[in-house]
């Protein structure tokens, strides 16, 4: 007979730290094989976030980091040759909704993030003038470092759209679609705006 895996006292630490929490919150501990896929998926959408650096390697690098507030409400992290963003502060207000009846939030009736649409909405919006930022500033191009694949292709859409270069991603179908969709609206945009000019 084997011997059984000894397990490491940090790990015996960590689960007893967890039930003690558990504990506290009035919680028992999960079942996880009664999690389902579509729940996973859920709780992933709601953690969306972006790390990108400048192409050339060129640009200073800057220790302590500039924040710029999105027009999603975001906090955009910029380094002057990366930048990096997420819910940061909403992360753990329970998605659109807080989790409480206070609402500290601009006292929009509980509303995270009030007049910014959904998380999927903020984390398309993040992305977008993010690349806006990097052309504005005359970035060579953008390496995608890391992020969740939605903001990942919002981000390589744009850039084709506006003309800057986006490494480390892959366009699937679905990113091509959405890619001919936009740069086609723009198209006809640009037309009828000429047309109003004649």
């Amino acid at each position: 007979m084997a011997d059984e895996p000894k397990i490491p006292e940090e790990v015996k630490n960590a689960d007893t730290d967890w039930q003690k929490t558990l504990s506290r919150l009035g919680l028992i501990e999960p079942d996880i094989t009664q999690v389902r896929d579509s729940d996973i998926l859920y709780l992933a959408k709601q953690w969306q976030f972006l790390q990108i650096v400048e192409l050339s390697g060129e640009r200073p690098h800057l220790e302590k980091p500039e924040l710029i507030e999105a027009k999603s409400g975001w906090t955009i992290i910029n380094y002057n040759d990366a930048m990096a963003t997420s819910p940061g502060k909403y992360i753990f207000r329970g998605g659109y909704y807080q989790w409480t009846d206070n609402a500290d939030d601009e006292g929009d009736g509980g509303i995270v993030n009030p007049k910014h649409g959904t998380i999927v909405k903020q984390a398309f919006d993040s992305a977008i003038e993010m690349i806006q930022l990097a052309k504005e500033w005359g970035w060579a191009g953008v390496m995608i470092v890391d992020g969740h694949p939605d903001m990942q292709r919002a981000l390589w859409v744009e850039g084709c759209r506006i003309g800057i270069r986006v490494d480390g991603y892959q366009a699937d179908m679905q990113a091509e679609k959405q890619r001919r969709r936009i740069v086609s609206q723009s198209i006809e945009e640009m037309h009828a705006a000429l047309k109003g000019l004649k």
